[in-house]
């Protein structure tokens, strides 16, 4: 072990007996030992330690350079000092050649001297191990060191590098280049390395970091280190890849950065206070719930100030370490109250213990309550019965939802084409006026009619689906949740109010169907009943066996109390057949007054009353119907082709048994009787053996052949009768006094006429078939049971004559108005009675053939082809009839067989 450097050094003295008595003496240490030769100075360096040699020049055993050799072999760096007897310069040149430290001469030293001189060279001795020690280890840390480690000289130039460094990038080991014109050192950091060279060539340790560049090998980031080696003029570099804690630190950069920007707009807010509830951190984004800045929340002192006390209990708090959703209200900086969910947890964060973490659910607990409150409307809508009940909820409970007392709820009247206010709250009514909103009328009128939210301002508009709209008014504005919640509201209204639509829809429905029932039920009945009375009309013979069968049918429905036919008479309407109860009222019935059958029969249409109570002692007739307990009557006229025959009357004994449908069925049932009337009168006039003739002169040209004889200036006569077509009557007349074609011409201007052929042309005339648009006087008077034996029209005259044979006299008046109805000029020449001359046998005859075979018949007869020679050809009858000739033939042949059957067969009866 080294002596210490404040201790006296140990000195080996070598020399005979007198020299080391001489020298012990000047030296007076107490670490001081002896050898008297070479030999033994050898064994005591091997066993004690030794700080210094002091050697005499001529040791007994041999010279002082003989130890010198032998000592440097070993121990270097060990101070050996000759102190000779006297002074040889020559001598002291060979020692101090030989590695002596230092050589003194006795005459000229004194033993102070002496002293200093071995203190000197245990000194440099000293000095040189460590010297030699120190480069020993960095030579050892240079070779071994897992550092890249370069040796610069004073310029920066590279001397030595270690393994480390061959390794740690190319061109590592280029002996004589200043280290920062290495290729992976990247360009920027080279400026900034041999500034850090130079600066530790002043004596100035410099690290610094640089981005490498170049081979795959080197790393992305290095820390050198540039320090001078001292006693040289050289520098060490060491260089270590810090990539690793570069991107860390990097990392660690990003990290917080984004740490940062989290806490910054995180809605949940962090706090840590110590033990005493003071702030140790607050969170930047403490503003968000509290609106209060960093510093504001620390000068309020305590968590207490800011949360309020008895939060939570400590004890529980340390037993568990962490309390969650701890509900508690706080108030902002502007007075504004919020509900927080608090999370309270042990820690020990730079001398904070409690975290607290903050969350506002205010607005989550203000859409509870109001889901809840949308949930009891959702109930109540469910049993709502009308939309303005619907429209009574909404606003109310809006209200509450929106936390708005400004509601207003709209539904569209579809008749009105408006919005009109169905509940308002009385906010809402104050201040504006609650009025109809019509098309194009602001926004609420617009949020109905593009079906969307509609906001204006602080009001807010939402439809209720094609219903109607809901409006809210907001003193301070409103939010995305008071929108939400208002679309939600609007959603459940509109669908109790399609509930409430479909609802009447099918209420409406079921009640339609149950009156198409009704209606279908009664209708089967009144068929029943129609049935009977047609059949009854099929059988009847005579007029008063019809009327009898259907007022007996009538009454025997017991939905009808009594029935009669009224005929008509001088007096206005006389009593005729009847059947029910009640026949004395119809002596209280006043033929000139307003009872339903005198009214039917005076207008001609179908009078109804649903109840006769109605009013009853303003009309003596209520008051006499309500005695026999009728409370409704139906009269309808009965008429056919313009004949009238009366008023058939039924009494119900209950209001409005005579609906729209019965109604119709019984005016289709008046309409038949009517018809069946007609005919039995027909028929019987067929039986008659006398008829009336009436004969008639017609200067109107509202007669058309009149008009075609003025027109064409000839004489027209009818031929043969006509008969009805689809829409019209076939016509044959004969024509005297003008060409057969211009009478045909002629025919093409005068509007009733549709159409005219030429049939056969004779000499100055011929024979038309015409086709006349109905009515034609012939068809009238037909419908009346009168037959039109002539009509001749004259241009000469400027009048036409009319022969009609009407067989019951009764009906002389009927057909007199037929005849002036169509011509209202027209007047009557002659009235008589005489014999029939038997136009039943022909009407017979003709009625064994088709309508087809008679046109082809009565075609062919006034053609002239009958005639002997004939007039015309078969071929040109065919051709007027637009037929094939063939077809002629046996259309002609046919009616021929069924008219000489009738004949010789006497098969033919009398029809009506």
């Amino acid at each position: 072990m080294a002596a210490s450097d404040t201790a006296p050094p140990r000195l080996l003295l070598v020399g005979d007996d007198g020299w080391l008595s001489t020298v012990s003496a000047a030296l007076d240490s107490p670490r001081t030992s002896v050898a008297s030769d070479i030999g033994e100075a050898r064994s005591r360096l091997d066993n004690v330690p030794v700080d210094c040699v002091i050697s005499a020049l001529s040791p007994p055993d041999g010279s002082a350079i003989d130890l010198l050799r032998s000592i440097r072999e070993d121990r270097p760096h060990l101070p050996v000092v000759i102190y000779a007897r006297s002074g040889d310069e020559e001598c002291a040149s060979a020692a101090i050649g030989a590695g002596a430290t230092d050589y003194l001469p006795a005459d000229s030293t004194s033993p102070a001297e002496l002293r200093d001189r071995a203190a000197r060279a245990t000194e440099i001795g000293r000095t040189r191990e460590e010297r030699d020690r120190r480069a020993r280890q960095f030579e050892a840390l240079f070779a071994g060191s897992l550092s890249a480690t370069w040796v610069l000289d004073s310029t920066g130039r590279v001397e030595r590098v270690n393994d480390a460094a061959r390794a740690f990038a190319p061109d590592a080991d280029a002996i004589g280049d200043p280290l920062w014109e290495r290729p992976w050192i990247a360009l920027e950091g080279r400026p900034r390395l041999r500034e850090a060279v130079e600066r530790a060539g002043g004596g100035d340790s410099r690290s610094l970091t640089l981005a490498c560049a170049g081979d795959e090998r080197a790393p992305d980031t290095v820390e050198l280190s540039v320090e001078p080696i001292e006693g040289s003029d050289s520098l060490v570099v060491t260089a270590l890849d810090v990539s690793e804690r570069v991107e860390l630190a990097e990392e660690l950069t990003r990290s917080e950065q984004l740490h940062r920007v989290t806490l910054n707009n995180m809605t949940d807010t962090v706090l840590v206070t110590d033990d005493e509830g003071r702030f140790t951190y607050v969170c930047p984004n403490v503003h968000f719930i509290f609106g209060y800045t960093v510093s504001e929340i620390r000068e309020l002192g305590t968590i207490e100030e800011l949360l309020g006390p008895e939060l939570f209990d400590p004890a529980e708090l340390r037993e568990k370490g962490v309390l969650t959703n701890i509900e508690c209200t706080a108030t902002d900086r502007a007075g504004e109250k919020h509900t927080l969910l608090v999370n309270a947890k042990r820690v020990s964060i730079q001398g904070g213990t409690t975290l607290y973490s903050c969350r506002d659910v205010t607005t989550r607990k203000q859409r509870e309550r109001a889901l809840s409150t949308l949930h009891g409307t959702a109930r109540e809508l469910l049993y709502a019965e009308g939309r303005g009940e619907v429209a009574g909820f909404v606003a109310t409970d809006a209200a509450d939802v929106l936390d708005t007392p400004e509601i207003g709820c709209y539904l569209f009247d579809a008749e009105a084409n408006a919005l009109r206010p169905a509940a308002t709250t009385d906010a809402f009514a104050a201040g504006r006026a609650v009025e109809p909103i019509r098309p194009g009328e602001g926004p609420v009128w617009r949020a109905f009619i593009d079906g969307e939210v509609v906001v204006d301002g602080e009001r807010l508009a939402v439809p209720l689906g094609d219903h109607g709209v809901l409006a809210a008014a907001f003193e301070d504005g409103f939010d995305a949740l008071a929108e939400e919640l208002a679309d939600l509201l609007a959603a459940t209204a509109e669908a109790a109010l399609d509930r409430i639509e479909r609802e009447a829809a099918l209420r409406e429905r079921d009640r339609e169907l149950r009156e198409r029932n009704d209606d279908l039920s009664r209708l089967n009945r009144i068929n029943d009943v129609i049935r009977g009375i047609d059949g009854a009309l099929v059988g009847a013979e005579t007029c008063e066996g019809i009327e009898r069968a259907v007022t007996e049918r009538l009454a025997s429905d017991d939905r009808y109390r009594f029935a009669w036919i009224g005929s008509p008479d001088d007096d206005g309407l006389a009593p005729g057949a009847w059947a029910g109860e009640g026949r004395e009222y119809l002596d209280r019935v006043d033929p000139a007054g307003d009872e339903p059958a005198v009214r039917a029969a005076r207008s001609d249409e179908a009078v109804a009353v649903d109840n006769v109570a109605a009013d009853f002692r303003e009309a003596p007739w209520r008051a006499a119907a309500l005695e026999y307990g009728y409370q409704s009557v139906l009269s309808v006229p009965l008429a056919h082709e313009g004949l009238f025959y009366g008023v058939l009357s039924v009494y119900a004994d209950r209001p409005d048994a005579f609906d729209e449908m019965t109604r119709a069925v019984f005016l289709e049932l008046a309409d038949t009787i009517a018809a069946a009337l007609t005919a039995v009168k027909q028929r019987n006039a067929l039986l008659r053996e006398t008829v009336t003739e009436l004969v008639y002169e017609v200067d109107s040209t509202d007669a058309p052949l009149l008009a075609l004889a003025q027109a064409a200036d000839c004489e027209i006569t009818l031929e043969g009768g006509v008969r009805r077509v689809e829409d019209g009557v076939l016509a044959f007349v004969a024509v005297e006094g003008a060409p057969l074609e211009a009478v045909r011409e002629a025919a093409d201007d005068v509007a009733a006429i549709e159409a005219a052929r030429p049939i056969a042309e004779r000499e100055d005339g011929g024979v038309l078939r015409l086709r006349l648009a109905s009515p034609f006087v012939a068809t009238r008077l037909a419908d009346r049971g009168a037959t039109l034996r002539a009509f001749r029209a004259s241009a000469e005259d400027a009048t036409a004559r009319l022969i009609v044979d009407v067989s019951n006299p009764t009906d002389v008046r009927a057909v007199d108005g037929a005849i002036t109805e169509l011509y209202p000029e027209a007047t009557l020449l002659s009235q008589r009675e005489q014999a029939r001359s038997g136009p039943e046998d022909r009407s017979n005859l003709l009625d064994r053939l088709t309508d087809r075979q008679r046109e082809a018949v009565r075609t062919a007869y006034h053609s002239g082809f009958f005639e002997s020679p004939r007039n015309c050809s078969g071929e040109a009858v065919a051709d007027a009839l637009g037929i094939s000739p063939s077809a002629f033939y046996q259309l002609n042949r046919a009616a021929q067989r069924a008219l000489f059957g009738s004949l010789f067969d006497g098969s033919f009866t009398v029809e009506a």
